[in-house]
Formats: C-alpha cells, structure tokens, sequence
C-alpha cells in the first residue's frame, strides 16, 4: 500500500495549471506568472498543490481581507455579548456609563479604595478563580455605589457576567415564584449561584431579624452567601454598616458575617458626600 508521501511525489507532476484552472483566470485581477496564478495586488500566488493536482488558494492580500472580516465579525459579537450581559446585569441606567477613567477623586481616602477596587477588575481571573470579593462600607453618600458600578461596568467590559442588584429586589424576586411562575425558586437561586460576579448594594437597609427573632429574608442571604462561599463565586458588598454592626444593629447572624469576612477585604470609606459633590456640580438644562 502507498504512503501519503508517495501519493504526493507521484502526483507532484500534476503540479501544473489545468484548463478548468485556466479558465478561472481574472485578467482585472490576475496574471500568469511562472506557471501560476498571480495576484496583480500582492504579486503573491493564488494556487497551490493541493492533495493531487494544483488548486485555488487565498494570496496574501485575500487572507488578510478574510482576516480582517473574521476579526470584525468577533468584534460585533463581543460587542452584543457585552451588550447581553450588560442588560441581564439590571446596572441601571443612571450607571451604565460611568467609569474608572471618568470619575473624579474627590479625596485620598476615595483615591486609593477607588484604586484597591480598580486592581480588582484588572486582576479579575484571580478573584474568580478564588472567589474573593469585596466588603465596602461606610458614611451615606460617599460614592460606594459609584465605584462598585465602575467596576460592574469594567467587568462586563471583559466579557463576564454580573448582577448588580440589593436584597429587596432578590427577596421580590424569589417571592414571585410562589405565584405559580414557570420559575422556580430553586430556579432563581441557581441563576445566583452561576453568576461570576455579585454585587448588593445597600446591604443592611432591610432587617433580617427582628425582636432576636430570624426574618425570613435570614435563611435566604445566608444560603445565598453560603453558596457562593462553598462554590468560591465573589460577592461584591456596598453597605452603610461595618460587618460588626450588621451582626449588632441589623440582625445579621453571626455565621453569614463570618464567611463575608472570610471572602471579601473590607474597605471602609468615610469623610465628605461624594453626592453632595456630584450634585452641585451637576449642570442643568434650564
């Protein structure tokens, strides 16, 4: 039996223009050069020896067009996969567009939690793979929400999939598949569970216990914590409350506090009202 190395020295003597070759000659395009096809752009050949006899190839300028294209097309597509995961990403519209690169540091304490939380994104195949988040806490109106949307708007910049929600959206959510809704529960839960970044922001503003009595909203933010603490998915936190005063003056259980506190640096954020700022330099249409 012949080897694939003989078929082709035995064929390379077919390694000649054939008449249906010929035939597709491009004068506008094309030349006859050395017993080829040329192309009259790139003066590089547009035939090759194929498995038995001579046959069309790209030229140099033709692959880099089909390049190109390819590299277009998946530009388009990463443009409306970003697009996808920024509307399942419920960042609302008020945030869609803020950035790292468009905020202003109004102080040196926001300055380096802005910078701790901007290594974060760029750094975020490390934090996935470990599933460590984020803890930011501190004075209303200091600008915890907006650094936490620039980093969800980074995030989707690179292609991964983020929830950007609160308690009260996530307890209404698992309320609504009590009335007979196609989803489940267990349905939604496994959606949090899948997401590769979490965010919840204003965490603390709804009581999980009330009089040392346990709320049902307790079982559902451990066993969303829990979760993504045994699956290593980050969770990224913005709350008015340090972890110790979630537990004392929120009704936090202690066991959901651990395990923030295993996963999440915590960054504290005080001083001027980062709200306050935007505001007055906020400039109205009329």
């Amino acid at each position: 039996m012949e080897t694939i190395k003989e078929i082709i020295e035995k064929n390379k003597q077919n390694d000649v223009l054939t008449p249906q070759l010929l035939a597709t000659l491009d004068p506008a395009e094309e030349c006859l050069k050395d017993g080829d096809i040329y192309c009259l752009k790139c003066m590089t050949r547009r035939t090759c020896f194929g498995f038995t006899k001579k046959v069309r190839c790209l030229c140099k300028c033709q692959a880099e067009a089909r390049q190109k294209e390819e590299d277009e097309r998946e530009r388009r597509n990463t443009i409306q996969r970003i697009e996808s995961l920024r509307r399942a990403s419920l960042l609302g519209e008020k945030y869609r567009n803020v950035s790292f690169e468009k905020t202003d540091l109004y102080n040196a304490k926001y300055a380096a939690i802005f910078a701790r939380c901007e290594k974060y994104c760029q750094v975020y195949k490390e934090v996935l793979e470990k599933g460590h988040g984020i803890y930011l806490f501190g004075d209303p109106g200091t600008g915890k929400t907006h650094i936490a949307a620039c980093m969800a708007n980074a995030l989707l910049n690179k292609g991964c999939s983020v929830l950007y929600t609160n308690l009260n959206e996530i307890s209404k959510a698992v309320r609504a598949t009590y009335n007979k809704s196609a989803e489940t529960e267990l349905d939604f839960m496994l959606k949090l569970k899948k997401i590769e970044f979490l965010f919840i922001d204003d965490f603390g503003t709804e009581r999980v216990a009330k009089d040392n009595q346990d709320l049902w909203l307790q079982e559902k933010v451990f066993e969303i914590v829990n979760t993504r603490y045994n699956d290593k998915k980050p969770i990224i936190f913005t709350s008015n409350y340090a972890l110790q005063e979630m537990v004392q003056d929120r009704g936090l259980s202690t066991k959901t506090a651990d395990r923030i506190g295993q996963t999440c640096a915590i960054m504290e954020l005080r001083g001027e009202s980062y709200r306050k700022k935007a505001k007055n330099e906020t400039k109205f249409a009329f």
